[in-house]
């Protein structure tokens, strides 16, 4: 039933629609016919019109181009510089002259597109000068014949319409004679010849017409001036040139248009005459008629023919019509069969449509929920972002707009930022590796979530990944800033109990400045993340509080410089063991000093740039010996003194070491060896490292080096080592006083008695006692 309904009101749609499409139609075609048959005439004559005016203007361009070339032939005959001197002339000699000539040449050239050279001819040469050939030489006698020639013309200046070049027999150009002295008549010493540049000639003339339509150019004699290409010059275009020459010369009226019928074709021709130089030129156009209102036919033909398709394309859109009214029950009846199978209900087509509309409903609603109960991930992750300063461009009412969607009101809150940082897993004796730093951050965010939630509803956690959590916190701004302070005090106290008991780990805590704008959140957790280096090494929990936390006094610290330049020695020196002895020294002074973890940090740090500068002047290439790793930005990652010192050994100094100990080749150390050996023999002798130095052919520094690189002790205490074996050995196997040994051993029996008190913990009469 409906369907039948629906086809009866297609048919009035059907009715009106083709109304409205015939009223529209018919104008349109009525219009088309008016200006095909009425305003033809008219649109032709201003075509006409239009057309002729475009010729006089190329025309007179043509004519324009002439006087130009006209005023260069005349300047150029009269030149008083081209005087009979040019006799005497000698074009190689007189180089500056002919260079000015030449240059005069190349200007009346470039002045003037019609012009394709200039050349001299002097009589009385064989030479003929000009800017297209330079010079060049007069090879036949008919060249010659011709040249003189043309000298002997009556005329001063005149055209030559067949003129061969000099050293081309078959070339024929139009040129221009111009006789020197201007003015002359008879005895001319020499001449100008101007020749035009036939394609430049050409091609003006041609762009008078287009498509069917011929254009030439000829003089007072009838001859031809332009020439045709061979697909343009059929016999029909010459003879219709040849007629049109006819009907103008024999044309006496003061029209230089005309109408002209001709092979059954009607053309618009129009000519023009231009005088210069002596001669009559005149230009001639031919334009067929149905070439210059072809457009306005088209245009009229083209809008009957739109009305007329326009017509029947709307009579045939309207027996569309009832169908397509239909079509978008029939598409939202289709929509919801396409998720169902068998067959559609048999209730009408609206009833079934908005049943089905009721269970979108109800899935749009199961939808809305699982959205709902997706709203806290997404807003994590937005906080995630933002606290982060990712979306630094957001503003106060943006944000709390944004944060409203994620079902946070936070419109009229104060807000804080607390930082934690776990410390200690390497006091654990091995509980946790450096894989359960994950593990433990994980744990650790766990417990501040859960405490926070307890007494706040707001409340993102931020697991930094790096044993340190930050917490952001929306507060009630009903409460005082004290009341907010001691809660927030209270809860670091608990988190720190709880991890102190969960976790076996201490703990630093740093709670920010209370603000009432959430856009310096992001500001706020930077700062307070870098308060955490202001904790102090020696406390193992620490509560710092940025409201009223003071940066430590600007003291001047004892910064310890000695032991600086001893570690730089030691690690010049390769020995990777007391210089990792001396780094841990070197921290318990920083940290003696002063107990915050950013002034000892501070302090490593200007003590890695100490021993990279040591590194760098054993011209060792750093990015290979560190594999391109950023030793500063390692260094800031690290926070426990242990773990500083352990890197300084193990990723600092130990690489280091190994390259300087590839670096003593096995030359060098059988040369250290037998130097061992030589110093056993002078035993008692008064010998110093700079003797064998000279004697091994090697440096004193470079010696030293090698020497304490490959025996683990330098060359001075090897000696004393040595001297005290040797008195030992004296001691036990002779009855020599202590003052002869030393006697004998180059040393103050003072000096030897201390020493050997130093390294045996005896006297040496104490020594001998023992051990006889």
């Amino acid at each position: 039933m409906s369907r039948l309904v629906s086809k009866s009101r297609g048919a009035i749609y059907w009715k009106n629609l083709g109304l409205v499409l015939l009223i529209t139609c018919i104008p349109i075609a009525f219009i088309g016919v008016i200006i095909y048959y009425i305003g033809t005439d008219r649109i032709e004559t201003e075509v006409n019109k239009a057309h002729q005016n475009q010729l006089n203007s190329s025309i007179q361009q043509m004519n324009d181009y002439l006087s130009n070339l006209e005023h260069s032939v005349v300047r150029l005959a009269f030149d008083r510089s081209m005087d009979e001197t040019l006799k005497q002339l000698d074009f190689v000699q007189d180089f500056q002259v002919t260079n000015d000539i030449m240059k005069t040449f190349s200007l009346i050239t470039e002045s003037n597109s019609l012009i394709n050279s200039v050349s001299l001819y002097l009589r009385g040469t064989n030479k003929i000068m000009g800017d297209e050939v330079g010079f060049q030489t007069i090879r036949t006698e008919d060249d010659l014949n011709l040249l003189n020639s043309l000298l002997d013309n009556e005329r001063t200046i005149y055209w030559n319409y067949a003129l061969k070049k000099i050293n081309k027999p078959d070339s024929q150009n139009k040129a221009i004679i111009i006789k020197l002295p201007g003015g002359q008549m008879y005895g001319s010493f020499g001449m100008y010849i101007i020749y035009l540049d036939q394609k430049k000639l050409n091609t003006m003339v041609q762009k008078l017409v287009s498509g069917e339509g011929v254009a030439f150019l000829f003089n007072e004699n009838g001859d031809d001036l332009t020439t045709s290409s061979s697909d343009e010059g059929t016999k029909d275009q010459q003879t219709l040139k040849d007629t049109l020459k006819n009907r103008i010369n024999a044309d006496n009226a003061n029209e230089n248009r005309f109408k002209f019928e001709w092979d059954h074709k009607s053309y618009n021709v129009s000519y023009g005459k231009i005088s210069k130089l002596g001669s009559k030129w005149t230009v001639v156009t031919a334009t067929p008629v149905s070439q210059i209102i072809a457009p306005v036919r088209s245009l009229s033909s083209l809008i009957v023919w739109i009305s007329v398709l326009g017509l029947t394309l709307g009579l045939l859109l309207s027996w569309f019509a009832s169908n397509k009214i239909y079509d978008p029950i029939q598409r939202l009846k289709s929509l919801f069969e396409g998720s169902r199978t068998g067959r559609s209900s048999d209730k009408d087509e609206v009833t079934y449509i908005e049943h089905q509309w009721k269970l979108q409903l109800q899935q749009q609603q199961e939808l809305s929920i699982k959205l709902k109960q997706s709203t806290p991930m997404l807003r994590e992750s937005f906080l995630l972002q933002f606290l982060q300063g990712h979306l630094y461009t957001h503003t106060e009412s943006e944000l709390v707009q944004k944060m409203k969607q994620f079902d946070w009101d936070i419109e009229q809150k104060k807000f804080a930022i607390m930082v934690a940082q776990l410390h200690g897993m390497t006091e654990l004796g091995g509980k946790f590796s450096e894989r359960d730093d994950q593990l433990v951050s994980f744990a650790a965010s766990n417990i501040i979530t859960e405490l926070c939630s307890e007494k706040l509803n707001m409340v993102h956690v931020t697991n930094f990944q790096d044993l340190s959590i930050g917490v952001f916190l929306v507060l009630d701004p009903t409460h005082s800033k004290e009341e907010i302070a001691a809660m927030l005090n209270k809860l670091a106290h608990d988190y720190i109990v709880a991890v102190n008991n969960v976790l076996r780990l201490k703990v630093t805590i740093v709670t920010s400045k209370i603000s009432d704008s959430i856009v310096e959140m992001p500001k706020i957790l930077e700062q307070t993340r870098k308060a955490l280096r202001f904790r102090d090494h020696h406390t193992s929990n620490q509560m710092l509080d940025m409201n009223q936390y003071l940066l430590p006094s600007t003291k001047q610290n004892q910064y310890p410089s000695e032991l600086e330049r001893e570690i730089v020695h030691t690690v010049s020196m390769g020995l990777e063991e007391e210089a990792a002895q001396l780094i841990k020294k070197f921290m318990l002074e920083l940290q003696s000093n002063n107990n915050a973890e950013l002034m000892v940090h501070q302090g490593m740090m200007k003590l890695l740039g100490s021993i990279h500068d040591a590194i760098v002047k054993h011209d060792v290439n750093l990015f290979t010996l560190y594999e391109g790793v950023h030793l500063y930005e390692q260094l800031m990652q690290l926070s426990e003194p242990d773990q500083i010192v352990e890197w300084f050994q193990y990723q600092l100094i130990r690489p280091f070491v190994r390259t300087l100990t590839i670096a003593y080749d096995a030359n060098l150390k059988e040369m250290i060896d037998d130097l061992l050996v030589q110093m056993q023999k002078d035993v008692f002798h008064d010998v110093s490292l700079e003797m064998y130095a000279d004697q091994f052919q090697i440096s004193p520094s470079k010696l030293s080096k090698a020497f304490k690189q490959i025996n683990g002790i330098n060359f001075i205490d090897m000696m004393v080592r040595l001297r005290l074996e040797k008195c030992k050995e004296l001691l036990v196997t002779t009855d020599l006083k202590i003052n002869d040994i030393a006697d004998q051993l180059h040393y103050q029996p003072s000096y030897l008695i201390r020493m050997f008190k130093k390294y045996e913990s005896l006297t040496p009469r104490q020594y001998r006692e023992k051990h006889t």
